[in-house]
């Protein structure tokens, strides 16, 4: 007969016993241990960005989930699965290839933390344990901070739903307004919707307090869906609110009360309307189902115990939680001693010098301010406008990065464009001939604001290759990482206005002009795949 769980673990040929919660502790050590990197940068982004600063408690409401099933847990407890041990291996496998990729995808090793414990889950106590702890682990989903290129976009797109949608709250009150871009102008003022007005700082946190009250509301699954996908519109939706309040104040009492309402409003005021409004629909769908009392609805669910027909063995449990125990141990001893100088960064010219390469034309190189530089993140770059000897105008911006590793990347244009009163109004993916017949595509972009039209070009130049798509450009990183121990490359912008009464054909043929004659001078700017390395970096030390 099997032994319960909560007796020691007999080791061969002696005496002495291991309690399973010394093998449980065991493997929470060597787990922090193989994961240092991936928890910190956990740390790192939630206390660096404001929308995912609850993300500290999300662990903990995990935990609380998880402890109120325990008696549920300990009742279902079977036979330690084999399987468990492919998905343990399987998140080792990731943690270590994040690391030796050590690209700006961190993304992998947060959700490699999540498999390992639903795995560990499995392997140790089998498969109705891994059921019944499988909600509160996946809501740990909610603490992973997405890579800051989503972020930029999910902005970006809520961005323009808050003015919109303020900028038409605004006009029901008699205000005439005109909205370019995410810049509602009022006339005497201009109300910019900014990043930080966005929304996303109570998207974030309200989708995993959406997730918690559709868990606690005892309904249909579809009420349950409808109480957590209904976070979104009132996100939006209060928003909004505060930016056409703020407008209507603006109006009638002057633009100093701008800034002191959006600072009133930004933070927890907003919140607390959101979660007022997630329980007026939590007591509608109560009340359509035929119960009055809401709060009656909301309670701790109840988790039935689903024992298992194979019996928990300790024999099986303390192999699986050894070989656990190895394979995190030999991971992290792998990352810290193994992953030492894995990334090279070739030798090259700094893009100062660039402009001196076009004889015969005039420069103006923009000066920024460090705000700039660091919103940038570049390891060097850019800014010029040049007129050829045609009196051809054209502004050319290059960032280049000697590494792309944990959340260091470029800003893509088209999320950086809008917000400036700018829009997207055409963009394409076009083919593009090299000045010496080799081919490669790029992305192609028309943007307008009150009439003033401009068309760009940008792309990415990244050893030796050219790409205009961002995941493309990605997986090229994580290979290059692997296969030369490289992730270094360039993003290249080039631009230039479109006259009025001229045709997008022309400005096209101007572009693709320039283009042909800044490629030949790039080389010594964006080293190629067999480039000389002159210096390794240390993961760490950067």
């Amino acid at each position: 007969m099997a032994n319960s769980p909560t007796e020691k673990i007999s080791m061969p040929g002696t005496g002495f016993k291991i309690p399973p919660a010394f093998m449980l502790a065991a493997i929470a050590l060597v787990f922090v241990f193989a994961f240092y990197n991936g928890i910190e940068n956990l740390f790192k982004r939630w206390g660096e960005q404001q929308e995912l600063s609850h993300g500290y408690f999300l662990p903990v409401i995990a935990g609380w989930m998880l402890w109120s099933r325990r008696a549920a847990v300990t009742a279902s407890l079977g036979k330690p699965a084999l399987i468990g041990l492919a998905g343990i291996a399987a998140a080792t496998l990731i943690l270590i290839l994040s690391e030796l990729t050590v690209t700006s995808l961190m993304i992998f090793q947060h959700f490699a933390m999540i498999l390992l414990f639903a795995s560990v889950a499995l392997a140790l106590g089998g498969r109705n344990v891994f059921l019944i702890s499988l909600l509160p682990i996946s809501f740990l989903l909610f603490m992973v901070p997405p890579p800051y290129w989503a972020i930029t976009v999910l902005s970006q797109q809520f961005q323009f739903w808050s003015s919109q949608l303020g900028a038409w709250m605004i006009e029901l009150f008699g205000i005439p307004v005109f909205l370019s871009g995410n810049i509602i102008d009022m006339g005497d003022y201009q109300l910019q919707v900014a990043d930080a007005c966005s929304g996303l700082r109570y998207l974030f946190p309200f989708l995993s307090l959406g997730f918690l009250a559709a868990y606690l509301f005892r309904a249909p699954l579809w009420q349950r869906a409808v109480v957590f996908l209904s976070t979104v519109p009132i996100t939006i939706l209060m928003n909004s609110l505060r930016i056409a309040l703020t407008g209507v104040l603006v109006e009638n009492y002057g633009a100093a009360q701008a800034e002191g309402v959006l600072h009133l409003l930004e933070g927890w005021v907003v919140f607390l309307f959101c979660m007022l409004l997630l329980l007026g629909v939590i007591a509608l769908l109560a009340r359509l189902s035929g119960h009055k009392d809401v709060f009656d609805r909301l309670v701790l669910p109840e988790i039935e115990a689903k024992p298992s027909t194979d019996a928990w063995q300790q024999k099986l449990f303390n192999r699986n939680a050894a070989l656990c125990i190895l394979l995190l141990a030999g991971a992290g001893l792998f990352i810290q001693f193994g992953t030492s100088n894995i990334l090279k960064v070739p030798a090259r010219e700094r893009l100062v010098g660039l402009p001196g390469e076009f004889v015969g034309w005039r420069n103006n190189l923009q000066q920024v301010d460090s705000s700039v530089v660091e919103v940038l993140g570049a390891d060097d770059f850019i800014i010029t406008d040049l007129i050829s000897p045609s009196a051809e105008k054209f502004n050319l911006y290059i960032a280049y990065l000697d590494m792309q590793r944990h959340g260091h990347s470029w800003h893509s244009p088209r999320q950086c464009i809008p917000g400036g009163g700018w829009q997207i109004t055409n963009h394409d993916i076009i083919p593009a001939t090299t000045a010496d017949g080799g081919q490669h595509f790029i992305n192609r972009i028309i943007i307008e604001n009150r009439g003033a039209r401009q068309l760009l070009y940008y792309w990415y130049d990244q050893r030796g290759r050219k790409t205009a798509n961002e995941f493309v450009m990605k997986a090229l990183v994580v290979v290059d990482a692997v296969r030369i121990r490289r992730t270094d490359g360039a993003m290249i912008r080039i631009m230039t206005p479109i006259a009025r009464n001229e045709s997008i054909a022309v400005a096209d043929a101007r572009l693709l002009g320039f283009m042909h004659e800044l490629e030949p001078k790039l080389p010594a700017y964006i080293p190629a795949k067999d480039a000389a390395v002159t210096e390794a970096f240390d993961p760490d030390d950067t």
